[in-house]
């Protein structure tokens, strides 16, 4: 999700939430900005997801092989809970990276 928000503002968001609830403030401090390009804000948040998402379907196929189970699509999607289309996209590229 991409916000445009002042950044005092959202120092005094993180102030208030601090005091009402340590879960959420924890939430907002890992929140990083991303570099502030007017043309490729877009693009910058979709690489990042992207980023995101391979990291997290490589890491569950390393779960699953370290427990001695064979990953498939459908064992990854149940563990990340990511759409198969998504899956569908990276998954081959992932595996061929992780058997070399």
């Amino acid at each position: 999700m991409i916000i445009d928000i002042d950044d005092d503002l959202f120092l005094q968001v993180k102030k208030i939430v601090k005091s009402r609830s340590l879960k959420v403030y924890e939430q907002l401090e890992n929140i990083k900005p991303l570099d502030r390009v007017p043309n490729n804000t877009l693009q910058t948040a979709r690489t990042v997801k992207t980023q995101r998402v391979k990291q997290s379907i490589h890491q569950t196929i390393k779960s699953l092989s370290d427990e001695g189970i064979t990953p498939t699509k459908y064992q990854i999607h149940k563990r990340t809970k990511i759409a198969y289309v998504t899956l569908n996209k990276y998954y081959d590229d992932i595996m061929q990276k992780f058997k070399r």
